[in-house]
């Protein structure tokens, strides 16, 4: 009686078992994926060394091996899909509406790979038991495949259960490839043949000599098909299921959606004032956390940021869109684990590409991670000519991804000028809302909060976030004024990355008591062009007794007394074309103040 009972047992345990394994390391952060992948391929190594040296043998050690082995080299596959390793080449869920073969194609596509990896991996397996007696690895790797190809057509066609809550949230997209119906024709036959290949084993496995390697050999197969009966069965009867793997799924901390607001604008503009206006207005009963993002080495914005009530995570050396776009879902989702942030501000870096930062925030792997989008431009009035003469396409690509333009600096040009900027504006969006500011605060008296326009309520509707669906990147309708799309669509948006714009940048460390006169007159070389033609310049330097801030945007050098932080590290960023970096040094180098003592 133990000789027929142990097989089963462990071909039931090490299968429940290694499922929920699997389930739970793929409920654990995404930057724990890399070590799961790499020891479940070293497993997968191992396995198939182990189907080799135990395909000769014919003995029920060798018979537990060869299962062991072949239930190993399928783990392998399933753990690199649903850690979105080995999956397709389709990452978007299929469009409402989509069905027969087309949907079938986009399903084929979202796991082409994945599939691929299964045959070749069993052209391996199968060569590697080749001719031999033991072939019990091989047929556990084709019962497992034919299970996971039978079970994945069934939930394509159509089941009652769908277990939707195993497929992790980067794979979200999957979920539009479930299809909810009380049966499909596919399942009686799926049954019928399964239970047609259990009596057989069952059959064998009577008529073998107990304890033999027969014996055990078929009795893994059918333990096997024994569970691919009750997987199918599953689908459509209702039974708790669910409460078989409970424990696994303990790794899954519950993702609230959080609301993603960006702050976009060229250098100097003001975004890092705007953004520190926004924070002190924020709600204080719901988390916020920032993402802040510098052209250069060394972030300055972040620090600026830091102590407003709300966590900062800073992203520095390249624009945010760029440098994160392929691994934003990852980051975003690290935070909702560790922060479970209700809202993430974000300011991209002047140059940053935010048409295509909002595509990535609209990636399906975000879907349920980000419940909307807003986006707030802010332009600096002074600069605008200037800078719109050099690069009007990024001005343009601006306007067409914000519904409000924050004109901020409006104190340092004359109505002329604001005209120009409001006119220019408008010929590049009709319906576009143009707002006043100075030092971030509109001058209509209303607050910013209201001209992100209302947090979104469910499905994306119209208004000034963006939803996480199909359709236009927004729309957004003026007060007192017909709808307008704010989505041209006989265009592309433009992108326009750094490289493209001409600019570098430059950064440095600064040690010393910097003389604050002498500062000012190096800002007003730099404003001349001394050391290259710098969009922007900003820093934090010990001066006084104390700390100041500095900052050169559009030609306008500025100086303010500045609360450092615990072990601030004073440094200095300049962003521009031809920029000396050596002389720069030099220069900041020169401003400090010989024998001047430090204080922290």
């Amino acid at each position: 009686m133990l000789t027929t009972v142990k097989p089963i047992a462990y071909a039931l345990f090490v299968w429940w078992f290694s499922t929920g394994l699997i389930i739970y390391l793929d409920g654990l952060p995404r930057r724990t994926f890399r070590w799961s992948i790499l020891g479940a391929s070293l497993l997968f190594a191992g396995s198939l060394v182990g189907l080799r040296s135990s395909a000769g043998e014919t003995t029920v050690a060798a018979a537990y091996a060869g299962f062991t082995c072949g239930l190993l080299a399928w783990g392998w596959q399933e753990i690199t899909f649903y850690m979105n390793v080995v999956t397709g080449p389709r990452k978007q869920a299929c469009e409402e509406g989509c069905s027969g073969w087309r949907h079938f194609g986009h399903a084929v596509l979202a796991s082409l790979w994945h599939e691929l990896s299964i045959l070749g991996s069993l052209a391996v397996v199968v060569a590697l038991s080749w001719g031999q007696p033991n072939q019990v690895g091989m047929w556990t790797y084709v019962v497992l495949m034919g299970m996971h190809q039978s079970a994945k057509l069934n939930v394509l066609l159509g089941v009652p259960n769908l277990s939707e809550e195993f497929v992790p949230e980067h794979l979200a997209f999957l979920r539009s490839f479930l299809t909810r119906k009380p049966m499909n024709l596919l399942f009686p036959v799926s049954v019928t043949v399964s239970t047609v290949v259990l009596v057989g084993m069952v059959t064998r496995a009577m008529q073998a000599v107990p304890g033999s390697f027969e014996h055990a050999a078929a009795l893994f197969i059918a333990a096997l098909m024994t569970l691919a009966l009750l997987e199918h069965w599953f689908l459509v009867l209702p039974l708790p299921v669910n409460a078989l793997w409970a424990w696994s799924l303990s790794s899954r901390a519950r993702l609230v959606p959080m609301q993603v607001d960006l702050v976009a604008g060229f250098l100097g503009a003001g975004k890092t004032t705007v953004m520190r206006r926004l924070l002190a207005s924020a709600d204080a009963r719901q988390r916020t956390v920032v993402l802040s993002n510098d052209f250069s080495s060394l972030g300055i914005d972040a620090a600026l940021l830091a102590g407003q009530g709300a966590e900062v995570v800073e992203l520095t050396n390249g624009c945010v869109c760029c440098s994160l776009q392929k691994d934003l879902a990852a980051q975003l989702e690290d935070l909702a684990r560790r922060l479970q942030p209700a809202r993430v501000l974000i300011e991209p870096s002047g140059v940053a590409d935010v048409a295509a930062l909002i595509a990535a925030l609209r990636r399906p792997e975000l879907a349920a991670l980000v419940s909307g989008i807003r986006v707030l431009t802010v332009v600096d009035a002074g600069a605008f000519l200037g800078d719109f003469a050099r690069m009007p396409g990024y001005f343009e690509a601006q306007a067409q991804v914000s519904p409000v333009i924050l004109v901020n600096k409006t104190d340092l040009v004359r109505d002329g000028s604001l005209d120009i900027l409001r006119h220019t504006l408008a010929s590049i969006q009709p319906g576009i809302r143009v707002v006043a500011a100075r030092f971030g605060v509109p001058l209509d008296g209303g607050a910013l909060e209201d001209l992100l326009g209302p947090l979104p309520q469910g499905k994306p509707q119209t208004g000034h976030a963006l939803g996480t669906g199909g359709g236009a990147p927004f729309a957004y309708t003026p007060a007192k004024q017909p709808a307008l799309s704010a989505a041209p669509t006989a265009r592309p948006a433009l992108r326009l990355p750094a490289d493209e714009l001409g600019l570098e940048s430059w950064s440095s460390a600064l040690s010393g008591v910097c003389d604050p006169e002498r500062l000012r007159g190096l800002l007003d070389m730099l404003a001349a062009g001394r050391y290259g033609q710098l969009a922007r310049v900003k820093g934090i330097v010990r001066a006084g007794g104390g700390w100041v801030r500095f900052d050169l945007s559009g030609g306008r050098p500025a100086i303010a007394a500045y609360a450092a932080c615990v072990n601030e590290l004073p440094r200095v960023m300049a962003i521009g074309q031809g920029v000396d970096g050596p002389g720069l040094f030099q220069a900041f180098d020169a401003c400090t103040i010989p024998g001047a003592m430090q204080h922290g």
